[in-house]
């Protein structure tokens, strides 16, 4: 790993990287680059200290794909394209789990953003957990038994349901099954991939009996939590992250009640995941 333009830090072994020496108000063209291959490289990337506006945000987020209207309404006149995660004071933050967004979907976001505008004193951290060195963490008889096998996501309720969606959306979303292979493959560096959710999306592998699958499934959600493969990440105000979302797992830690927590949130089109190039559809 080696970067030209852009001053980094990794964060730990086999993810994470701290990009210094930038402002995202404005990138030269070499620092876009170096900062493209970073994410690519280490899955998740952060940046300290980003004093930009909700349309510069977007703007800069253009660097990975097209930034999609949010399903979260739009407030603060931000433009549609920035949504807004706001923990009110005296509110319980509740989706405290291992999970990956919109994996319910047949082209889950490959790329999501989090900017930090109001935190508590302290705690609200959020962890996050790489699928690719999950998938290299697996013994070789494992990934021998999973290369070629497709699992069913389906999607379920969680706190924020009634704001991202209507009853009638909901609604088709939930009478939807959608099927990915449960090892993807990233063309952008040829590795492969764990494409586990938690069970409440993620629900069971094509052609297994059900009591097999469970615990197939929930052996691989169990070794993605592994600290070897994750980070926490401290936030501090005007912290940015970029991860890649559908490569990996984030865990929303809820230690910080009755504090409020306020975050602006960024996702990129969606993408379908691709099988392994020699496993058949």
């Amino acid at each position: 790993m080696a970067y030209e333009h852009i001053e980094y830090r990794p964060i730990t072994p086999n993810q994470g990287v701290e990009i210094g020496g930038v402002d995202l108000n404005n990138l030269s063209d070499a620092q876009a680059s170096d900062i493209k291959q970073a994410l690519v490289d280490r899955k998740i990337i952060v940046f300290r200290d980003q004093d930009i506006s909700p349309g510069r945000y977007a703007e800069f987020m253009t660097l990975f794909g097209e930034p999609v209207v949010e399903d979260l309404a739009p407030v603060d006149d931000n433009p549609p394209n920035v949504g807004v995660i706001h923990i009110h004071p005296n509110e319980q933050q509740k989706i405290n789990f291992w999970h990956m967004d919109h994996s319910f979907r047949p082209t889950p976001s490959p790329k999501l953003s989090l900017y930090a505008k109001i935190l508590p004193e302290c705690g609200g951290d959020t962890l996050f957990a790489s699928l690719e060195s999950a998938y290299d963490g697996l013994s070789d008889k494992t990934k021998n038994r999973i290369d070629d096998l497709w699992a069913i996501h389906k999607v379920t309720p969680t706190q924020n349901s009634k704001r991202r969606y209507t009853k009638e959306q909901y609604a088709t979303l939930a009478a939807t099954e959608v099927r990915h292979p449960v090892v993807g493959y990233n063309p952008a560096n040829g590795r492969k991939f764990l494409f586990v959710n938690m069970p409440q999306y993620c629900r069971y592998i094509e052609g297994m009996e059900a009591s097999e699958s469970e615990a197939l499934l929930g052996k691989l959600y169990r070794h993605v939590q592994r600290p070897e493969f994750s980070l926490r990440l401290v936030w501090r105000p005007n912290t940015l992250v970029v991860w890649e979302n559908s490569h990996c797992l984030h865990y929303p830690v809820a230690d910080y009640f009755p504090a409020e927590r306020k975050l602006l949130r960024v996702a990129i089109k969606g993408e379908a995941i691709e099988a392994v190039p020699d496993v058949a559809a």
